[in-house]
């Protein structure tokens, strides 16, 4: 029997990783990377998932990823991120498979810090907005879904040139402003293509397990149209529990016609019943009057993670339409 390469490949690929560890700096430690050089650590991460519903039955290697970062000098640092998205797919349900091998520049970026007021960083970067999209992999994630507000609001990444830091009238109050003026760089997994982004995001401490913040922008697609958005969040976390939620409200320009609204918010609660075990649940609630959309998603889940580089998770997700009921569930490993 013939074996997909698509299997092949991330098998060879993590077998090999473990003999890297003679040109390692240091003892390797699971989840921290080989330390090659005092300067570059390269590391990386795998996820599978299975979905189980209504006309859907299918396993997948979700995302295979390469990690390079490091400090060149006390200043300047790096991060090359290349990924894989859905790099194998088996369907059950109709007996196809089909794969994704060819990587993709997921992040590339150098970071200049100059002080805590004011660090620059140029590049493909995720766009600084909110919590779920600050958390691309699934290991750090706490459920392996994502909500519709991180995946169809406002572009995930930003290529172009952003600057952070904490203000100097206030150093519990934290600022990224982000510009970008030019098209995606490895535009394969963007979910909106623009070629103008700009925005502002605040983030203010108000004690050491409560922050809030919001952000604004405005970007332009390819097609000419164009958008503002404004968000809010919130999020209070101690040792046993943690609440979240965002909101999102997009105003649509049109090119050569009307203006539209979509609004996305979802509120989420997480108990950790030990530290290795945590209940989750999550409402959502996403309105798009472009194409006439209103759905609402319920989530229950459960997070399994014996070490912090390693992460299973199972959830059922009710939608407004049944159909789209669910079982899923992944595993996932950081290198």
């Amino acid at each position: 029997m013939r074996i997909p390469g698509a299997i092949v490949y991330p098998c060879v690929a993590l077998a090999l990783f473990p003999a890297s560890a003679a040109l390692a700096q240091e003892p390797y430690q699971l989840g921290l990377g080989y330390k090659l050089l005092d300067e570059i650590t390269v590391g990386g991460y795998l996820s599978t998932e299975f979905s189980r519903g209504e006309n859907l039955n299918e396993v997948l290697i979700e995302d295979l990823a390469v990690l390079t970062y490091g400090n060149l000098t006390d200043n300047l640092s790096f991060l090359l991120e290349l990924e894989s998205v859905d790099f194998y797919k088996l369907d059950l349900e109709n007996d196809t498979d089909s794969s994704n091998t060819r990587p993709a520049i997921e992040r590339l970026y150098a970071d200049y810090k100059v002080s805590d007021y004011a660090s620059f960083r140029v590049g493909k970067q995720i766009t600084p907005i909110g919590y779920w999209n600050l958390q691309p992999i699934n290991v750090l994630r706490e459920t392996t879904s994502n909500p519709r507000l991180s995946r169809e609001m406002f572009p995930k990444f930003v290529t172009g040139l952003s600057v952070q830091g904490f203000t100097p009238f206030d150093e519990t109050l934290h600022y990224t402003a982000y510009l970008q003026n030019t098209g995606d760089m490895d535009a394969k997994y963007i979910n909106i293509d623009v070629d103008q982004h700009y925005g502002l995001t605040l983030e203010k401490v108000l004690s050491p397990q409560w922050k809030m913040g919001g952000s604004i922008g405005k970007f332009r697609e390819k097609n000419r149209n164009r958008t503002q958005y404004f968000q809010l969040n919130t999020r209070y976390d101690n040792d046993r529990y943690s609440f979240l939620t965002e909101g999102v409200v997009d105003r649509h320009e049109q090119w050569l016609g009307g203006t539209e609204t979509s609004t996305s918010v979802y509120a989420q609660f997480e108990y950790r019943v030990v530290p290795e075990h945590a209940l989750i649940a999550r409402a959502e609630a996403f309105r798009d009057d472009r194409v006439a959309l209103h759905e609402k998603i319920g989530i229950l889940g459960y997070s399994y993670r014996p070490l912090f580089p390693v992460s299973l998770k199972l959830e059922y997700q009710w939608h407004a339409d049944s159909s789209n009921n669910r079982l899923v569930g992944s595993f996932s490993i950081l290198f």
